[in-house]
């Protein structure tokens, strides 16, 4: 089976593999054959934009319900701007949560596995719409203060003009580890309250 049908198999069947041999060379063909069977099956629906470089994210991965469902056993958190996006142009721009995980059991991997597993993309929540200037955000998880940033980066410098759909900007406070049950709050200009299940 080739490597790009495991991952699919591992994030359709939410049952994580162990790290396969993979190169450098290979991660980015893996990647483009992943990337094309997940919008064969569930759609575009957007974009993650990360320090490893660019991801796809599903219409099924994107969620504006404030219940989340977890998928897999190694979840992340982190606080994002999200922008609403037409023929690489923002439209509007939202508070967000991207919840990335591995198709992989662990984390700890090279940056060309990363590569190779669509960037981590799992689950995006796009939460209230907001305006620039976005100011300063905190994040408390089950009521614990957990961490606080602001994004510096402006919306329109880091969308590319083939880009449509929800695009995750970046983070700008996290990543922190999440488990199912529990209790998100983002508090700032405006406010997310949202529950992992």
């Amino acid at each position: 089976m080739k490597k790009a049908e495991l991952l699919f198999n591992a994030y359709k069947s939410r049952k994580e593999i162990e790290p396969f041999p993979l190169t450098e060379d290979e991660a980015k063909k893996v990647k483009e054959e992943f990337i094309d069977i997940l919008i064969n099956s569930e759609g575009l629906g957007g974009y993650k934009l990360s320090g490893f470089g660019e991801g796809v994210l599903t219409k099924a991965m994107i969620t504006r319900e404030n219940t989340v469902e977890l998928w897999f056993r190694n979840h992340k958190l982190e606080v994002e701007i999200v922008a609403l996006v037409e023929n690489g142009e923002v439209k509007r721009t939202f508070l967000g949560l991207e919840i990335p995980a591995p198709r992989f059991t662990t984390w700890d991997l090279p940056s060309h596995y990363i590569v190779a597993d669509n960037i981590f993309a799992a689950r995006l929540y796009v939460g209230p719409e907001i305006d620039p200037p976005f100011g300063s955000f905190k994040l408390y998880i089950n009521d614990k203060f957990v961490g606080e940033g602001e994004p510096k980066y402006k919306p329109e410098e880091k969308v590319r003009e083939y880009m449509r759909g929800y695009v995750s900007l970046g983070v700008f406070i996290g990543p922190t580890s999440v488990k199912k049950g529990d209790k998100i709050r983002v508090e700032g200009k405006k406010s997310i309250s949202v529950s992992l299940i």
